[in-house]
């Protein structure tokens, strides 16, 4: 009854049940018996549980144990400390992961796409070669043989590779090992050189003038998505994550948040009249959904589209022989608008700012403008220029500016 009244009181104590047993409140309310000892002439503490879980006659009974090997010459504390370290030296990769995840991955600093891939590649690869083997007792063959066994590409063998190196670089963290078994692993060795990087392809004029008379075919939906991707040079995954709440039709502008970004760093997209006209329509097709492209699953209620539907419209009508140009991927849609808007006498500094690229130098210091006009003007520019492609009309304007340097 007494127990329960200290615990209703809700004030930090400690009360002493006499032989050195202790009954402890801490200001966050944890109910605990604690055994305070001497040991070579130093006070000592050994907890023994929490309070309700011992009840006071057991908790009598446990003290009463270790008192006897106290008396003997012995250190509970340490025998618990030294089992505890055994204990945690023994773990899996398994458990390992488990701690990975929670102190790394989900930390709440990492990008999401970054935690999707270490998530993957843990649960799809490491963990069911390596889950169950104690983390001291890994080796750069398992490492090794994980990776050939994979029969992943050169690029994923490098994720996976990178993966593996951080799980184990979490263990010499936590003194689990003292080398990391992944550490010195080359991927070179093992498959050769890196495969050489598909150049980027900047789809021409008249590419474009194909591509957007008979774009429609792929689905209103996917063919708006597909212009706006186009003149707002955007990544993919920064349109499938907008949400209504960041257009402003008003002010013509469309905020890309933080956590939508590659950079982690958010970023203003300035809305010509052309690309708000398409934006408009999108909200029209959206009803009252919060996302500008919602899920075209009915099961996925709420949702946004998934982040390869674009393409897997594209993809089925480059199959259909419905697309006659070449073939082209997410990101050559970026290095098209660069191409032509340089031409077009965009200057670098700002054709790099209309595809959201990080400046350099000083000018990344000084430069923090939110709202910059030079971008709406480039991006009005290449806006005018993908509308006269698509209506098949001649497009003749002088260059702003002569390209810079």
């Amino acid at each position: 009854m007494q127990l329960r009244r200290w615990i209703a009181a809700d004030v930090p104590i400690a009360k002493s049940d006499g032989g050195g047993l202790t009954f402890t409140l801490s200001k966050g309310g944890t109910a605990s018996w604690v055994l305070r000892y001497m040991r070579d002439g130093k006070a000592k503490e050994l907890t023994l549980g929490n309070y309700p879980d011992l009840a006071l006659s057991a908790a009598r009974k446990l003290a009463a144990e270790h008192r006897v090997s106290v008396d003997k010459g012995e250190d509970p504390a340490a025998q618990k400390r030294a089992e505890r370290l055994k204990s945690r030296a023994a773990w899996t990769v398994r458990e390992l992961a488990a701690d990975f995840r929670e102190k790394a991955l989900h930390s709440g600093t990492l990008a999401k796409a970054t935690v999707y891939y270490r998530e993957w590649d843990l649960d799809t690869v490491i963990l069911p070669r390596l889950g169950p083997v104690e983390v001291r007792s890994v080796t750069a063959e398992d490492v090794v043989d994980l990776l050939e066994r994979s029969g992943r590409t050169w690029t994923m063998q490098k994720r996976i590779l990178t993966t593996t190196v951080q799980l184990f670089d979490h263990a010499i963290g936590r003194q689990l090992i003292k080398v990391n078994p992944a550490g010195a692993i080359k991927l070179k060795a093992l498959l050769g050189p890196r495969p050489a990087v598909r150049k980027r392809l900047m789809l021409t004029e008249a590419e474009l003038r194909t591509l957007l008379a008979s774009i429609d075919d792929i689905g209103r939906e996917n063919a708006l998505a597909f212009r706006i991707l186009l003149a707002t040079c955007v990544r993919t995954v920064e349109l499938v994550k907008a949400r209504w709440e960041h257009v402003d039709f008003d002010r013509g502008t469309w905020y890309v948040p933080d956590e939508s970004v590659k950079t982690r760093t958010g970023f203003l997209v300035p809305l010509t009249p052309t690309v708000a006209e398409w934006f408009k329509e999108l909200k029209r097709l959206a009803e009252d959904s919060p996302w500008v492209l919602p899920a075209r699953d009915r099961r996925r209620t709420g949702e946004h589209v998934g982040r390869t539907t674009l393409w897997a419209a594209i993809e089925r009508a480059f199959v259909r022989d419905e697309i006659e140009i070449r073939r082209f991927t997410p990101h050559d849609t970026r290095s098209t608008a660069k191409g032509h808007m340089r031409n077009m006498g965009v200057s670098r500094e700002i054709s790099e700012i209309a595809l959201n690229h990080a400046l350099k130098g000083m000018e990344a210091i000084y430069d923090v403008r939110e709202e910059i006009p030079e971008r709406r003007r480039a991006l009005e520019l290449w806006a005018s220029f993908l509308e006269a492609c698509e209506q098949g009309r001649q497009w003749n304007v002088v260059p702003l500016v002569r390209p810079a340097a």
